[in-house]
């Protein structure tokens, strides 16, 4: 695992869908949103989710996070950037890339 001066490195390992259709939810949840989800490593409780800079709070099983996503942000064809940033220490991890068709 990745560390800088003690702590952790967030790091995304692995993340789903890597694409989607625009307009078309996809992953629905319970509560009728679209979900991402991203195996990672160093999560912390302080971990977001970023995408496109907005700041998404995840939802948390060991090294498995899920995030709703807003419609807003697959409504027409794009590349959306996402990674995390652990908020008390202020460490990202890698990029990776979300798109939409």
């Amino acid at each position: 695992m990745d560390t800088l001066s003690g702590f952790n490195m967030p790091k995304i390992i692995n993340f789903g869908p890597v694409s989607v259709k625009s307009g078309q939810d996809f992953n629905i949840q319970t509560n009728g949103e679209s979900a991402i989800w991203l195996q990672t490593t160093g999560n912390t409780n302080s971990v977001v989710v970023k995408f496109d800079e907005k700041s998404l709070k995840p939802f948390c099983k060991d090294n498995l996070l899920t995030c709703n996503i807003p419609k807003e942000f697959y409504q027409k064809p794009g590349e959306h950037k996402i990674y995390l940033k652990d908020e008390s220490t202020g460490l990202t991890s890698n990029v990776v890339i979300f798109t939409v068709i």
